[in-house]
């Protein structure tokens, strides 16, 4: 066919089934916004830190990093940069701290130390007004002083910036804000949540005297192999000394590494769920063209009657589909960029105290083109149906030789081999599940098709209950009519029930997996906070990671009345190849109500009671780890003591060491051997946890600082009013935060509990987000579909309006039919759906790690049954209406 022609056959096709083309290429958009957004959202945040990152290192290649915020000797960076092949070498100190406006706003920062020699390097202080780093001044990056309320939309300081309260380390100080930073200063890290200050004003702050915590290292082109053998020997010989130890050699960008390791369980349930609404999407968009099968296939029998060549029908159908595609595939990027930006922008503040992160939205056009590319394809597969009817053997108008609409029927044969399929698919799913959990997404796909297939059966059964319904009650005579239409399966009519039962199938799936997570999560916050009454620890600091000076507050809170005990407990970061492990120290019994929740190998109880020994470990010694004399502790019988600990299951899988077996730590006194007593799940901090005795962490972290204190009360103690007599004990405001005397915060259980519930689920809010949003696609969808079906019955109405029957009784003889005909798809969905959610549920404790709760009886499935229905058929209830209404005289010239 010429050109012209295909326009021209399209431009007639539109202007007659305008509404059903639109309606059709909505589940295609649909399709393609879920997947790009989730895509760009996830991508975003690794793509945004790695740019921060590099704004940090500059030009350096390798770093000498401590193994712990204590950090390691100052005096090591001349050593360093009396190496041959090194460029240029400069120190870093970082620590967490939070930050406070005079009106009470706060924000928990990265805060960064440097001096002149990063200005050299180009690194941090490239570009830097000089006055941020001079003596008395910090440093606010726009997000920061924006967060602050010190800074408006645009970066430019209010009359407000000024003098803030730093909280650093258990004490709070009044400092001068010398300058907000924006892109134009500092780059990519004016996007993220840190200040910085003259190294040896936050050397003072902090207690930590001539230490750092990173010395960046610019090597001379071709000499970085050498380079970085020199610095593993500089580093191993560093003696371990007070509050100091051993450091490690690493990449400069090692921070990209860890963080996309960190992000990864949350992104791959993230790109789980949007992947199986994108699926769904795509079954959406199928059941939808489905609806339009008929018109195509009577355009085909016309055309191939009037003697066109089966190559120009070919031609006609590709090129709609293929503008369709494109169209819907092109609002479906614009609408998946603004839910990347909006809805779905991925909060990471679960991931912020131990990485320094960005909040720019990067978009890679490769990744846009292959789900544009993808969206377009799927668009010409579902619309390639009709072309079915070019096969050979049949007569060229065969459609119009079958019963009641044209090219609409649905043969038996058909539905039985729909039947058949099902249950293969069934199957097919089941083997996958048990033998495979990592195959999830496979088999929740196999599910969502087994539910489609089997929706012409489960339409049967529910015409057989109407039929019974109707014999048994005859006042139900509009009943009675209505089932008349639907005595044969259609192909409109699987269409509709279809998309019912997709539709039910993810938002029952997604939905009760999320909540299922949820719910893991909301009991590992519980029993983490249960194992104190109070807590007392740095602002924000849920994870109990950042030390603070030891001045005495636990032996004036163990004289508050009604205090029964105070326990020390210790806690950090521990780079475990490229993964930022959670390190828990906490005294023995302590760990009692989070370890009975969250072992998944081993015994709890054993576990409990191992970590209490406090054996000290074992150091394994080795040229870059010499073994210090001091460290080599014997207990009974002259030899070496192991101690114990408890492990994420995917670290101890990826050691593949067992219950019993030893994990080697790079401790910051060195590398030292410890036994497995149990593994637990990651309690969701993604590259998982390692749990210890504070005997142990004491004596290789070779620090007695607490990160927090536990404070247990006395039976019948009331709560919130020891809370505030701590609180006034320690200096710190009424309302248990920071206040101008101290710089630490004091919070019940429940308090902490919250906390922690409410950052991990921001953490993983993209799962409700896709879930929500595929709830209300999915209700759009049967919408859109519903109306189709019901527009596309208006020549029949009018017929029947000629007959005699009022508009009024159409309309309902039309909300029963949709009625009957969502209640067979739908009710196929949400059984289907929680078959889904118990496969999802595997998957997420396989893969993620995550503390993931066992289903339960739910009456979720039920809910979503009945709200869908409801609001599908409210909806449906308009266009019907006006079908209804039709002129009786239409589609008599059609």
């Amino acid at each position: 066919m010429p050109f012209s022609m295909l326009v021209y056959l399209y431009r007639r096709r539109l202007r007659v089934h305008l509404v059903q083309e639109l309606l059709a290429g909505v589940g295609v958009a649909i399709a393609v916004a879920l997947v790009l957004a989730s895509t760009i959202a996830s991508s975003s945040i690794a793509g945004s830190a790695g740019e921060v990152v590099h704004a940090v290192i500059g030009p350096a290649s390798l770093q000498v990093r401590a193994r712990s915020s204590d950090g390691f000797e100052e005096g090591l960076l001349a050593r360093v940069e009396d190496l041959p092949g090194v460029k240029q070498a400069a120190p870093i100190l970082e620590q967490t701290a939070t930050i406070r406006a005079a009106d009470g706003k706060r924000v928990t920062v990265d805060l960064a130390g440097a001096d002149t020699s990063l200005v050299v390097l180009d690194g941090l202080a490239h570009r830097l007004p000089i006055a941020t780093l001079s003596p008395g001044g910090l440093g606010l990056s726009t997000t920061t002083a924006r967060a602050l309320g010190l800074a408006n939309g645009n970066g430019v300081p209010t009359h407000q910036a000024g003098l803030v309260t730093l909280d650093l380390r258990g004490s709070a100080t009044q400092i001068k804000v010398s300058a907000v930073l924006g892109h134009e200063t500092f780059g990519a890290l004016s996007q993220a949540q840190v200040a910085v200050m003259p190294l040896a004003d936050l050397q003072r702050l902090a207690g930590l005297p001539g230490r750092v915590s990173r010395i960046l290292v610019q090597v001379a082109p071709g000499r970085e192999a050498a380079v970085r053998s020199e610095l593993g020997a500089v580093a191993g010989g560093a003696a371990a000394g007070a509050g100091g130890g051993i450091p490690s050699v690493s990449a400069a960008d090692q921070d990209v590494a860890a963080l996309k390791l960190a992000l990864a369980p949350a992104n791959q349930a993230s790109e789980f769920f949007a992947a199986i609404s994108a699926l769904l999407g795509l079954l959406l968009a199928f059941n939808a063209l489905l609806l339009t099968a008929p018109e195509r296939r009577q355009s085909i029998a016309r055309l191939r009657v009037k003697g066109t060549r089966s190559t120009a029908i070919v031609q006609m159908l590709a090129s709609q589909a293929l503008l369709l595609g494109i169209l819907a595939s092109a609002v479906g990027v614009l609408g998946g960029y603004l839910l990347s930006r909006g809805v779905f922008h991925e909060s990471t503040g679960y991931l912020a105290e131990a990485f320094t992160l960005g909040n720019a939205t990067n978009i890679a056009t490769s990744t846009v083109l292959l789900v544009f590319v993808g969206g377009v394809l799927a668009t010409c597969i579902a619309s390639a149906v009709p072309l079915l009817d070019l096969r050979g053997g049949q007569a060229l108008n065969a459609v119009y030789a079958q019963g009641g609409v044209p090219g609409n029927a649905l043969s038996g044969q058909a539905q039985r081999s729909l039947a058949l399929a099902a249950a293969i698919l069934l199957v097919l799913a089941t083997v996958l599940f048990v033998l495979a959990p990592s195959l999830a997404l496979l088999a929740c796909a196999v599910l969502a098709l087994a539910s489609v297939c089997i929706v012409p059966l489960a339409f049967v059964g529910v015409l057989r209950l109407a039929r019974a319904c109707s014999d048994r009650y005859r006042r139900l005579n509009i009943l009675e009519v209505a089932l008349t239409p639907l005595k044969a399966t259609t192909l409109r009519t699987l269409a509709l029930a279809a998309t019912g039962a997709v539709a039910l199938f993810g938002s029952v799936a997604l939905g009760g997996a999320r909540d299922d997570l949820l719910r893991g999560i909301h009991g590992f916050a519980h029993s983490y906070s249960a194992d104190a009454s109070i807590w007392v620890s740095n602002p924000d600091d849920n994870q109990a990671t950042s030390d603070f000076v030891d001045n005495g507050q636990a032996a004036r809170i163990a004289q508050v009345p009604g205090v029964a005990s105070v326990s020390t407990f210790q806690g950090g970061f521990l780079q475990l190849d490229n993964r930022r492990v959670w390190v828990i120290a906490r005294p023995a019994g302590a760990n009692r109500k989070v370890l009975e929740s969250q072992v998944t190998g081993g015994n709890a109880s054993h576990a409990i009671a191992r970590l209490g020994e406090g054996a000290g470990g074992s150091f394994v010694s080795s040229a870059a780890y010499p073994v210090p004399p001091e460290a080599k502790r014997r207990v009974g019988g002259g030899t070496v003591g192991y101690g114990w600990i408890a492990v994420s299951k995917q670290i101890a899988e990826e050691a593949h060491v067992g219950i019993g077996g030893t994990l080697r730590l790079p401790t910051p006194s060195g590398e030292a051997s410890f036994r497995i007593a149990a593994t637990t799940t990651n309690l969701a901090w993604p590259p998982g946890v390692i749990f210890m005795s504070t005997a142990d962490y004491s004596h290789f972290w070779a620090s007695t600082a607490p990160t927090a204190l536990g404070v247990q009360l006395r039976p019948g103690t009331n709560v919130p009013r020891a809370r505030s007599a701590i609180a006034r004990t320690l200096g710190v405001a009424g309302g248990g935060r920071a206040g101008t005397q101290n710089g630490l915060e004091v919070s019940t259980a429940a308090e902490r509990e919250a906390s922690i519930d409410a950052l991990a689920s921001e953490g993983l809010g993209q799962l409700g987000e896709i879930s929500t949003l595929l709830l209300v696609a999915a209700i759009f969808a049967l919408w859109t579909a519903g109306t189709s079906a019901v527009w596309q019955r208006r020549a029949s109405l009018a017929k029947r309006q000629r007959s005699g029957v009022k508009p009024r009784r159409l309309w309902i003889i039309l909300l029963v039919e949709s009625f009957l005909v969502l209640l067979g798809g739908c009710v196929t969905g949400a059984l289907a759906g929680i078959y889904g959610q118990v496969v999802i549920d595997a998957y997420l404790k396989h893969i993620t790690g995550f503390p993931v709760a066992s289903l339960t009886a739910s009456f979720r499935p039920l809910e979503l049954f009945l709200f869908v229905m409801a609001v599908v058929l409210a909806f449906v209830a308009i266009p019907a209406w006006r079908a209804a209404h039709v002129d009786p005289m239409f589609g008599l010239n059609d």
